[in-house]
């Protein structure tokens, strides 16, 4: 078992196919455990799945945009699941992100499909960020951003669950590390003990 502190980057590291995905989608309430129980913000995931996620910003690896939209209007369609002042935190993300609004985004760059949908999970300031291989495929540039902006969520007191299998990426933005292989937790250690 392991607990996630608040404020902090804590990674999931393990191999393609470990169960880093899995695990993130029972933690959700999308996917039934085995055995066990989890829990997220202290709410059951078994019980509490759709809470959970209304409270939650995740960043699937696989890409969930419709191309046919243009970022600001995925935006105002994101805008109706949450409370108001989403669309202007998110316009202001989008804008921080150097995203042209008027674009669709079929027209982005990996990169730029990337910022939007953190621009999405992060819009209704989310007490607990989650990112499944956020960097998978990404230029240097890009992941180093992606990197380095959830270095800052943590240092505002904001949680950020991280999967990777990239262990360079772990050592330079998490505190606590909980290693997964063919399904089973291996370790869980703070990173600098590790």
């Amino acid at each position: 078992s392991f607990a996630v502190p608040e404020g902090s980057v804590f990674a999931l590291l393990g191999e393609n196919g470990a169960g880093k995905t899995t695990a993130i989608r029972i933690l959700l309430g999308l996917a039934d455990a085995d055995e066990g129980k989890t829990e997220v913000l202290g709410l059951s995931s078994a019980a509490a799945g759709t809470e959970i996620r209304r409270r939650v910003g995740y960043v699937p690896e696989e890409s969930d945009l419709y191309d046919w939209m243009r970022v600001d209007e995925i935006g105002w369609v994101a805008a109706g699941f949450y409370r108001e002042g989403y669309y202007e935190r998110y316009q202001k993300l989008i804008d921080a992100f150097h995203v042209p609004r008027d674009r669709k985004i079929s027209a982005l760059s990996k990169g730029m499909r990337a910022k939007v949908r953190l621009a999405i999970a992060l819009g209704h300031d989310p007490e607990l960020l989650i990112l499944d291989e956020p960097t998978s495929g990404l230029d240097a540039i890009v992941r180093r951003e992606f990197l380095e902006s959830m270095v800052d969520r943590a240092a505002t007191g904001r949680t950020v669950l991280l999967s990777s299998h990239q262990i360079h990426e772990v050592e330079r933005v998490a505190d606590h590390v909980a290693i997964i292989r063919e399904g089973e937790l291996i370790a869980v250690e703070r990173l600098d003990a590790m």
